[in-house]
């Protein structure tokens, strides 16, 4: 290759050697260069969008705390824990589960559930912390003996 190069015509030898650079710098821009700057455009743009989202979620958080927020009794603040249990119980289906329902405190209550559905506990959990503002403290679930079933004891508690 280097024979064929030295025989070639002073012009030719130039413009073989420009060619040559040319595709060098092409191939170090697109394997190298390009990818980088790409990348680095896309997490920029990543970076603003979560920076909006950020500040769309600090708004909103300050909306619900002017609003008063969540509180325990979902609409009337003077709504014991045990009402609270067994109304949304009952609601969804687990009222004949519901065996127990005790309170611990003023601000917990002991609840068991026996040979409940699964998904209608799951449901429950999400409704009394979406809606009451209650959090699962402790939990304890076994397999109940039908398919699907569970037997649950549960620690509920009022944050704050």
């Amino acid at each position: 290759m280097r024979d064929w190069f030295e025989n070639l015509a002073p012009r030719e030898r130039l413009f073989v050697s420009a060619g040559a650079a040319v595709s060098v710098l092409i191939l170090f821009w697109g394997l190298v260069l390009h990818p980088l700057g790409s990348s680095a455009t896309e997490r920029a743009e990543r970076v603003t969008r979560k920076q909006s989202d950020l500040e769309w979620m600090l708004s909103a958080a300050a909306e619900l705390k002017a609003s008063g927020g969540v509180t325990a009794g979902a609409g009337d603040p003077d709504q014991s824990l045990v009402v609270v249990i067994d109304r949304s119980a009952r609601q969804l289906g687990l009222g004949q589960s519901l065996t127990r329902n005790q309170p611990v405190g003023e601000d917990s209550i002991r609840v068991r559930l026996e040979s409940a559905p699964f998904d209608a506990l799951a449901r429950w959990l999400g409704q009394l912390q979406g809606s009451y503002g209650l959090a699962l403290d402790s939990a304890s679930i076994e397999r109940g003996n039908a398919d699907g079933t569970v037997t649950a004891s549960l620690i509920l508690r009022q944050p704050g």
